[in-house]
C-alpha cells in the first residue's frame, strides 16, 4: 500500500514538473511581450533628421548588466553640430589680447564702462627704424634713455616712443576675439571694473549618450531610446513612452511567471524522486 501511494505520487509529481517545463516553452516562444515603437531602426555610424536638424549614431555596445527589451545595458553616441551655439568669453583688466597680429594691453578705467587695448610696442624694431639712435638703449638709475648717434644725447624711452595705438569698446560695440578655432567676430555685452564680456555663435559639436529608456533633448523636443538588439537603436519620441513603460511592465510580469513555473517544475521534480525512493522503503514488519 505504501508503495502504491508513492507511487501515484511520483506519478503526479513528474507530470506537474514535465508540464510546468512545457509550459515554460511555449510561453516562451509565444507569449513573451515585446517593445514596438514607431521610428527608424539606426545602426552605427547611420543618421536621421528631425525638426531641420541632422544627428549620427555611433559606437553601440554593451557597458554590462542586464536590462529590457532584449538591449541589456546597451550604450550608444548621439552627435549632431548645432550650428548656432552660443559662445561667451571675458577680457580681463590688465589682461592682453590680440587683434591683426598685435598684442594689445586690456585696461578699463573704473566707472567708465569702457574697455580700451593699447598696442605693445617693439622697442627694439623701432630702434632699429630710426638711423638717428643708437640700435640699444642706456640705463641710468634704472630709467632706460635712447641715445643719440650724432651728439650721444639720451631722451628718456618714454619721451621718443610715439603715441601707441589705443582702441576703446563699449556694450554693443564689435569686436574681433582670438578663440581657439581662430578670430571671431563678436559683440561686447558686458563691461565691469574688473572684465569686459564678449559673446558669439558658431558651430559646436555635440554628443550625448543613449542608454535604454534614457531620455535625450533634441532641437525640437523630449525623446528616449530603445534597442531592440545588440546592433541597433531607436530614438523615438516620448509620446511613445506610454505605451513602452506598459510593455515593460507586462515582461516584468512575464519574467515572474516563468520564474514561477521554473521553481514549480523544479520542486516537482525533486518531489518525485523523493516519492520513487520512498516507493522503495521495506515495508516494517
Amino acid at each position: 500500500m505504501q508503495r502504491r501511494a508513492a507511487a501515484a505520487y511520483f506519478l503526479f509529481f513528474l507530470v506537474v514538473s514535465v508540464a510546468s517545463y512545457a509550459y515554460i516553452g511555449v510561453a516562451e516562444s509565444q507569449q513573451r511581450p515585446e517593445v514596438t515603437l514607431e521610428g527608424p531602426t539606426l545602426t552605427n555610424d547611420s543618421s536621421f533628421t528631425t525638426g531641420g536638424q541632422s544627428y549620427t549614431v555611433s559606437n553601440i555596445h554593451q557597458s554590462g548588466g542586464g536590462g529590457h527589451g532584449g538591449g541589456g545595458s546597451m550604450v550608444a553616441d548621439l552627435s549632431w553640430t548645432n550650428n548656432s551655439s552660443q559662445y561667451t568669453a571675458t577680457i580681463a583688466d590688465g589682461s592682453t589680447t590680440t587683434l591683426d597680429n598685435t598684442t594689445y594691453n586690456a585696461t578699463i578705467e573704473n566707472g567708465t564702462e569702457t574697455l580700451t587695448l593699447t598696442a605693445q610696442q617693439n622697442v627694439t624694431q623701432l630702434l632699429a627704424e630710426d638711423s638717428a639712435v643708437e640700435n640699444s638703449l642706456a640705463t641710468f638709475n634704472g630709467t632706460e634713455y635712447v641715445v643719440y648717434r650724432e651728439n650721444n644725447t639720451q631722451v628718456p624711452l618714454e619721451t621718443w616712443l610715439p603715441e601707441p595705438e589705443t582702441r576703446s569698446y563699449t556694450v554693443g560695440d564689435q569686436f574681433t576675439y582670438p578663440a581657439d578655432s581662430g578670430p571671431q567676430a563678436t559683440t561686447i555685452t558686458n563691461v565691469t571694473n574688473a572684465s569686459a564680456t564678449v559673446e558669439w555663435t558658431a558651430p559646436r559639436q555635440r554628443t550625448v549618450e543613449l542608454s535604454e529608456g534614457g531620455n535625450v533633448t533634441l532641437d525640437d523636443g523630449q525623446y528616449f531610446a530603445h534597442f531592440p538588439d545588440h546592433s541597433s537603436v531607436q530614438v523615438v519620441s516620448n509620446a511613445q513612452y506610454g505605451e513602452y513603460s506598459e510593455t515593460l511592465s507586462d515582461q516584468d510580469y512575464f519574467h515572474e511567471r516563468k520564474n514561477g513555473l521554473w521553481g514549480i517544475s523544479i520542486l516537482s521534480g525533486i518531489a518525485s524522486v523523493l516519492m520513487l525512493g520512498m516507493a522503495y522503503l521495506p515495508n516494517r514488519g
